[in-house]
């Protein structure tokens, strides 16, 4: 199926509305059609006719010249409007990609930033002592590590003061100050109900209570009312 575009005016639409109503159409399109289909037929059956005459025949070629020559300004009109969005679009795609190549340049400097910034944080963090990061964290698990030489490691934690227990699965290492903390709130937990338990301790006590009551190293006394750690 073709399609015809036409421009018309307010009122050439307005003019040409009310004669297709006239006429009992009720699309114009449809009314446009006729017209157009009516005046063909009546050029064909006119140029058909034996008696046409040059004049008659120059004035028919006039005619259909008069016909063709709106439609023929209108596809001028077409071209020019779409070589002039085809240039806009262009210039759109121009800015854009130069835009996404600054964004890119800017993103790679945030990236580049952000990884120095991360590689001198971890430089300072790997500057601390083993017995610093007990002291912050108040233990550390054996389980949680991956040591070439745990050995050597909780030794020299040992040696720095820290409290060292061994149990089935693994080695705890625990702050001094961390674990008289420790032993203090447990004796004040009237409650063998381990979650009812949890609500007097924060998530680093809970998480040392939690091992060492996996271990058998700790236990609620019924007598006293208090748990206790067989550990000193």
């Amino acid at each position: 199926m073709k399609i015809i575009s036409i421009k018309l005016t307010d009122e050439e639409y307005k003019e040409l509305e009310e004669r297709a109503r006239k006429e009992g159409y009720v699309l114009i399109s449809d009314f446009i059609k006729a017209i157009i289909l009516s005046s063909s037929s009546n050029i064909y059956h006119y140029a058909q006719s034996s008696e046409i005459t040059p004049q008659q025949l120059s004035k028919l070629e006039k005619k259909i010249q008069d016909m063709i020559n709106p439609f023929t300004s209108q596809i001028e009109e077409l071209k020019q409007r779409i070589a002039e969005l085809t240039e806009r679009v262009e210039l759109l795609e121009d800015k854009l990609n130069k835009k996404m190549e600054s964004s890119k340049e800017s993103d790679s400097k945030k990236s580049k930033k952000s990884f120095e910034s991360k590689a001198s944080s971890k430089s300072e963090a790997t500057k601390r002592t083993a017995i610093e990061i007990l002291r912050e964290q108040g233990a550390i698990y054996e389980s949680e590590l991956k040591l070439n030489n745990p050995d050597a490691f909780f030794d020299k934690l040992e040696s720095q003061g820290a409290i060292v227990i061994t149990t089935d699965s693994e080695r705890i290492a625990i702050d001094r100050n961390f674990m008289e903390e420790f032993k203090k709130k447990i004796t004040e937990i009237h409650t063998s109900d381990e979650t009812e338990a949890q609500k007097y301790l924060t998530r680093q006590e809970y998480k040392l209570f939690q091992k060492l009551r996996q271990s058998s190293l700790i236990y609620f006394d019924a007598d006293i009312k208090a748990w206790k750690l067989l550990v000193n």
